[in-house]
């Protein structure tokens, strides 16, 4: 049959429903040739193709029709798949189509995934060895794939071929057929893959039968689980089993691969490869079972791969004792495994998984007199042990809430290991504590009497270690004031009284090592002092993905005092909401990215506008009953923080001046100029310190007083502003802020009512229209930052054309720009959309074209925000003239 008849008769539907696949009512599809968690593959059925979308899919950048799907998915040759194609059309399997071992275990690995979902037993044996089957490719054998209408003859003679049917040598009696034994039955199965990660194994997990032939592999086994690490691999994890690994796997781990060995003599010739072409590999970590055989084949492997990788670091991970990664996993929270990782030592420095057991002459009667120890060194992982019994806390214990006392709890007895108990337990709850003695007498085999006592020891011991917590945190957390030296104070004062202070101000922040974006620094600076006051103002710093805006806010936030200062990448409501009541008061809090505080944004934006937030809850009191309690946390506060979304956050915008990153050629090549220098060691860093020292202690004098603006009243913003009220208030507050920062230059004079204040002047409204403009003009814009960039640059592209030349195409301008097509598709639409460019020929298919209807509009928004100015100007001019009125 030849391929154009395929194509006629075969369509991709009748493919893509042989292979079970449905798109959706997009007609998209996750695409089966890569890990795909959003649908990436488009289906096109008007010219019966599919294409791929996505970068990390072997087959994107080419459209596949019916025959190129089917040798993809089976991982055959083109002959391959217009044999499977004619067998399609035909419902005959040609003779000739032989799969590979590949495919085939492709094949049926695709078909035990599919049977999790329908089996009630392996759903069942994952869940109890906590796996979870959304997150990892787990199959289930049920061994049904060779009967009835799933039974294909090719398709069993390759399972016969490969292992994964036995051949019983007789006739099934109820079907007069050959009768055959499926290899794995009821097992859970894992593939193993090769360098290309395709499937070249298979290994079997018993959901029935946990001790006695349990697990298997497929004969002629090869690949590795679960794949071949990476060559840019830093950090690899090693496992003694596939369970062990694919426990880990499901926790997503970032900068760690994980490699399973097969048991502790599982160390095949292809792990030493795959180890040995790991190029960037800097440490290998031993996780093996907490026994004797895993202890023995960490030490003998770990010698065996430091021959083999001379360079990378050996570590192993202290496993507790009779335990493994999955038992782990069974018993504790996941953050088990990041306390023990980050707690990994290097292989020899962990102690002895077996102890001497101490010498004992005369067997004693125990009495609750018995010495016992509270082990904190990890506050994760708190032991507790008196004669009988060793006692671990997992995860430690709250500080935070003193009415109870919950803890996860694991006991083991010393005279038989084998006898342990677990449980979460409130140590302050009557109920619960009754309950946790009877069912350890019974665990343990001990008193009643015995475990009465221990449980009291272990509380007793809780509440003294909790108390030195509290205590230690609580001095944690108050500020450290930094003591400034007499020659400090007065060098700092010196510095206040010293004429053009702003301006010097601006010097310093430069020689601290902001490199450009000095106009911005030191408007963010005098945002920063405005936490002096009752109504700070917020910043919001704009720009793309590694444009310098967390630069920015770091660079300023280095002349800072240390105490005024709160540093985050992540909040949550609570933590507002929880935090002491004056822990925000008069600081800076910088944000590092806005979307890290998402959850936030509520009582965030409440504390920018109000200064102070509030929750009513609901908690309990030392006897268990429920009782209201009202939470309030105070500022002033002074929020910042850096974002590349500058549509998302409009609300938090109102409430704050919105700085915007320059990303000139020239700005980039100043900042890269300093970066050479810096590696080069021509950079001063101590001249830098020196310089943000200089500033903290400047701050540090600066004592709340209050401000008059006697030209409040005269003072305009331009009339295209939004929220005109708000950005009015923000203006006179910058006006403020810099005659603030001038009080030791200022005349102190007294109100009526006895109260201290210092009187703004124009140099002061002269620099806040400075460092305002920008700022005015972006909340003047209709357009967001990234868009206007855009199309200013896009107007002096097309301005040097002859004037009946300035047309122009989207596929044009993107090949100009170098744009994604899809961000130039938006910018061009969104441009049309508010009247800045029009549509004036082309069509779907070619693509349109479009012409600039709007030149000059920037320049009379900039035009607009010169009021600033001109009003600055006519108050020089009276105040001129009243200098030169004679005294009469």
């Amino acid at each position: 049959m030849e391929i154009a008849e395929i194509k006629q008769q075969l369509g991709l539907a009748q493919v893509l429903d042989h292979y079970h696949l449905k798109p959706d009512k997009h007609l998209r599809l996750h695409c089966p040739f890569h890990d795909d968690k959003t649908p990436s593959l488009q289906v096109y059925y008007k010219t019966q193709s599919c294409y791929c979308f996505s970068a990390n899919c072997s087959t994107h950048g080419k459209a596949m029709d019916v025959i190129d799907f089917i040798m993809h998915k089976e991982n055959l040759t083109k002959h391959e798949a217009i044999k499977k194609a004619e067998s399609l059309i035909t419902g005959k399997v040609s003779p000739t189509v032989q799969l590979s071992r590949t495919a085939v275990l492709t094949k049926m690995f695709t078909y035990f995934r599919n049977g999790v979902h329908n089996s009630k037993p392996a759903k069942e044996y994952l869940e109890s060895r906590n796996l979870d089957k959304d997150k990892l490719q787990i199959g289930y054998n049920s061994g049904q794939f060779h009967h009835g209408n799933r039974k294909e003859k090719h398709l069993v003679e390759s399972c016969l071929k490969y292992g994964l049917l036995l051949d019983r040598g007789h006739i099934n009696n109820r079907t007069g057929e050959k009768a055959y034994s499926p290899f794995g039955k009821n097992c859970i199965v894992f593939a193993l893959r090769n360098p290309q990660n395709q499937v070249v194994s298979l290994y079997f997990r018993s959901t029935i039968n946990d001790k006695k032939a349990r697990h298997f592999y497929l004969k002629d086994r090869q690949g590795l689980y679960p794949n071949h690490p990476s060559r840019e691999a830093r950090h690899l994890i090693i496992t003694e089993s596939i369970i062990d690994a694919a426990t880990l796997q499901q926790l997503e781990l970032q900068d760690y691969e994980i490699l399973a060995l097969y048991g502790t003599n599982g160390l095949t010739e292809e792990h030493v490869k795959a180890i040995e072409d790991l190029q960037e590999l800097e440490e290998i970590i031993f996780f093996l079972n907490g026994d004797e055989a895993g202890r023995k084949a960490t030490e003998k492997y770990s010698k065996e791969l430091q021959q083999l990788k001379p360079t990378a670091k050996i570590t192993q991970i202290e496993v507790p004792k009779n335990e493994d990664v999955n038992s782990l996993a069974q018993s504790h929270e996941p953050e088990i495994f990041t306390h023990l990782i980050n707690s990994r030592k290097p292989i020899g420095l962990l102690p002895s998984t077996e102890k001497e057991k101490p010498k004992t002459t005369e067997q004693k009667p125990p009495t609750t007199e018995n010495k016992c120890i509270l082990n904190t060194e990890n506050p994760e992982q708190i032991t507790f042990e008196n004669e009988w019994l060793t006692a671990t806390v997992w995860g430690g214990i709250e500080k935070e809430n003193l009415s109870r006392l919950k803890i996860s709890l694991h006991i083991k007895s010393k005279e038989n290991k084998y006898k342990t108990f677990r449980d979460d337990v409130n140590l302050y709850s009557h109920q619960s504590t009754k309950k946790l003695v009877q069912n350890l007498t019974e665990a343990l085999e001990l008193s009643t009497t015995q475990i009465s006592n221990t449980v009291t020891e272990l509380t007793e011991k809780l509440e003294e270690y909790r108390m030195k917590e509290r205590e230690a945190q609580v001095k944690a957390l108050k500020p450290k004031l930094y003591e400034m030296t007499d020659k400090e104070e007065q060098q700092a004062m010196k510095f206040l009284k010293s004429p053009e202070l702003v301006k010097k101000t601006l010097t310093l922040v430069s020689q601290s090592g902001l490199i450009g974006e000095q106009k911005n620094g030191l408007l963010l600076f005098f945002l920063y002092l405005s936490r002096f006051f009752d109504e700070p103002l917020h910043a919001i710093i704009f720009g793309r993905s590694g444009s310098g805006k967390t630069y920015l806010q770091t660079k300023i936030s280095e002349c800072l005092p240390e105490e005024s200062v709160r540093t985050i990448t992540s909040l949550t409501e609570n933590t507002l909401y929880y935090s002491t009541r004056d822990f925000w008061k008069n600081k800076v809090l910088l944000i590092e990215d806005l979307d890290g505080v998402y959850n936030a944004f509520l009582p965030l934006r409440e504390f920018m506008s109000k200064q102070s937030i509030t929750k009513l809850t609901t908690d309990k009191d030392a006897k268990g009953n429920n009782v209201q309690k009202v939470l309030t946390v105070e500022g002033p506060i002074c929020v910042s923080g850096a974002t590349t979304k500058e549509g998302i956050y409009e609300d938090n915008a109102n409430r704050s001046y919105l700085l915007h990153i320059n990303e000139g050629a020239n700005h980039m090549e100043e900042v890269m100029d300093y970066q050479r220098k810096l590696q080069a060691g021509l950079v001063d860093e101590n001249s830098q310190n020196i310089a943000k020292q200089l500033l903290k202690n400047t701050q540090r004098l600066l004592k709340p007083i209050k401000v008059i603006n006697p030209y409040a009243t005269q003072l305009k913003i331009p009339d295209s502003v939004f929220k005109k009220l708000r950005t009015n208030m923000h203006y006179l507050r910058l006006i403020e802020i810099i005659t603030f920062y001038h009080q030791y230059q200022r005349e102190a004079k007294t109100d009526s009512k006895g109260k201290t204040y210092i009187e703004s002047n124009l140099e002061d409204i002269s620099w806040a229209n400075r460092l305002v403009k920008e700022s005015l003009l972006r909340k003047s814009d209709e357009l967001n930052g990234q868009l206007r960039s855009f199309f200013e640059i896009l107007k002096t592209t097309i301005i040097k054309r002859p004037e009946d030349q300035r047309a122009f195409y989207s596929k044009e301008i993107r090949e100009l720009f170098r744009m994604n097509p899809m961000k130039a598709n938006r910018y061009l639409r969104e441009l049309e959309m508010w009247g800045y460019i029009k549509k004036t020929g082309g069509h779907r298919n070619t693509g349109f074209e479009y012409e600039i209807t709007a030149w000059d509009e920037y320049q009379h928004l900039q035009s607009g925000i010169d009021i600033l100015d001109s009003t600055l100007e006519k108050l020089k001019e009276q105040q001129a003239k009243k200098v030169k009125q004679p005294l009469v």
